[in-house]
């Protein structure tokens, strides 16, 4: 499988998924729902076993070098894994049997559409170069609809709705959080997914800081992050001011129980530099095949 990372965000989504199709390979591909502008948001499944791990990028637009990162771990899987390949002495037909892995790689590809500047098409585009206060989205990180989608999950939601009042916060480039829990399409999916799913763990790819956070706040939680962030030399944080309300992961973690982790990966100014993918992919695809271990 050879992926041209070159291609636009929506053109390489659709030969990866094609791709995967046509070799009838490991990965079974399906969609968990759509964006706002009626963009498939898709799933990889990996594996058949009864324990359900699912992986999250891309919930900010700017972020995309998660979804990236993640393209990347199912391409390893898909050639690795018919081989009988030991992967961080884990045998990956052994993993198969235990675990089942369910990768969303881009949560938010409307956003990610208007990050790279392919957006102008869409019929809310003008009312989004007026949430942005112009045409440069480098820095965006919502939905099409102006939502900060790792604030629009049911954790201390209404708590936040009160900060934002005060902060003046609007629909635009981050921050705002949405009417009400699970506004919008794209969170309602995955929610449900993962609701449905019932996993054994949720891991939701960030950028950037090398930091770990985790819920819920228990030691068996707390021991799977502490491993985590020692493979990957990363500090293990507690979150802090905006960012301690209505993440998937803390939604999850908190109100679900299911063990979560938020990985902010790399380190740098966003959006990081596609330069760091070689090095962020090796990380998380080495991170992610150790993950049942640590459970």
């Amino acid at each position: 499988m050879n992926l041209k990372f070159d291609l636009p965000c929506e053109s390489r989504r659709k030969q990866y998924k094609d791709l995967c199709a046509s070799e009838n390979g490991a990965l079974k591909v399906g969609i968990i729902g759509k964006s706002i502008l009626g963009r498939d948001i898709d799933y990889y499944k990996f594996g058949g076993g009864k324990k359900n791990i699912v992986i999250v990028g891309a919930h900010h637009a700017m972020e995309y070098i998660t979804t990236m990162t993640l393209y990347s771990f199912l391409n390893f899987l898909q050639k690795k894994s018919t081989r009988g390949v030991t992967s961080n002495g884990i045998n990956l037909d052994f993993l198969q049997q235990k675990f089942t892995y369910w990768v969303v790689p881009c949560l938010n590809p409307d956003g990610v559409e208007l990050h790279l500047g392919l957006g102008r098409t869409s019929p809310l585009y003008e009312r989004e170069v007026r949430m942005n206060d112009g045409d440069d989205f480098s820095l965006w990180q919502a939905n099409s609809r102006g939502v900060d989608l790792n604030h629009n999950y049911d954790y201390r939601f209404f708590e936040y709705k009160k900060i934002e009042a005060k902060k003046g916060i609007l629909p635009g480039k981050t921050r705002y959080s949405g009417e009400y829990p699970e506004s919008e399409p794209e969170t309602k999916a995955i929610a449900n997914f993962i609701r449905i799913l019932k996993p054994v763990a949720v891991v939701s790819l960030h950028a950037q800081g090398e930091e770990i956070f985790y819920q819920p706040s228990n030691a068996k939680t707390e021991r799977m992050a502490g491993r985590v962030a020692k493979f990957l030399k990363y500090s293990v944080s507690e979150p802090e001011g905006l960012s301690a309300y209505g993440g998937l992961c803390d939604y999850t973690g908190a109100v679900l129980g299911i063990p979560s982790l938020t990985i902010e990966i790399g380190k740098g100014k966003n959006p990081l530099s596609l330069n760091l993918l070689p090095v962020l992919s090796e990380k998380i695809v080495n991170t992610l095949i150790r993950l049942p271990s640590y459970l």
